[in-house]
């Protein structure tokens, strides 16, 4: 993961050696593109990945092609999930990544009903970090409980959060800003990440040995008051 792997010329060789490290998950997180191609899609399963992770960016091309910046991008993702899921065993996990922000957090029905139809079962729903220096600004970034809310009025909507065949995770949501009946459903982020930093509402915080805090770069676009715990 990280840039696009898909694209290396040396892809399948970096999946050869880690399968000789008997690694017992051996995943890739792509944009899907490079899966439009059904050659391609077979010979990476064909060398043992048994976790693929695609990101979406919208539910159609508007959406989705003005977040890239590249024209057709979404024809070829959504291309490269239909090869994955035609192609894959039962035993191999196609999760499908949603990162959230203004130019498609209202959009998410819309996404997800699309997912479902095609057959996904495993949907991360994202609330993207301010890590770089573009995505730091509030013209980009939805406020977490904003978002934390539409998000979860949303999945209730469509009743998804407890469905029993379609699986779905919130990443990146601390619990400090979902809605209270919603924080059941927080998922512990697997990355550490040196950037995150403690607010005051930590302290004595029931999910605090699970949650390592706020990015310290979205604090200081936001501030912490929106953070709440009652």
């Amino acid at each position: 993961m990280g840039r696009e792997p898909s694209i290396r010329p040396d892809i399948l060789d970096i999946i050869k050696y880690a399968q000789s490290l008997k690694f017992r998950q051996l995943g890739i997180t792509s944009n899907g593109r490079m899966f439009s191609i059904p050659s391609f899609t077979k010979s990476i399963l064909d060398e043992g990945v048994n976790q693929i992770g695609i990101s979406l960016a919208g539910s159609n091309a508007l959406v989705h092609d003005k977040q890239t910046q590249v024209k057709s991008s979404f024809t070829q993702t959504i291309a490269g999930i239909k090869n994955i899921l035609k192609l894959k065993s039962p035993e191999t996990s196609l999760l499908v990544n949603l990162p959230m922000n203004k130019l498609n957090y209202k959009d998410l029905k819309s996404q997800l009903a699309l997912l479902i139809n095609l057959g996904v079962r495993e949907i991360n729903i994202l609330n993207i970090s301010p890590l770089s220096l573009r995505s730091r600004s509030k013209k980009i970034i939805v406020p977490m409980t904003v978002l934390a809310k539409h998000v979860y009025n949303t999945l209730i909507a469509d009743d998804l959060l407890n469905h029993k065949e379609i699986k779905v995770l919130l990443i990146e949501f601390p619990p400090c800003c979902l809605p209270k009946e919603a924080r059941k459903y927080f998922f512990p982020c697997l990355e550490k990440n040196n950037n995150k930093i403690r607010i005051p509402l930590c302290q004595g915080c029931p999910f605090s040995k699970n949650c390592d805090g706020i990015l310290d770069s979205y604090v200081s676009l936001f501030g912490d008051s929106e953070f709440k715990l009652d």
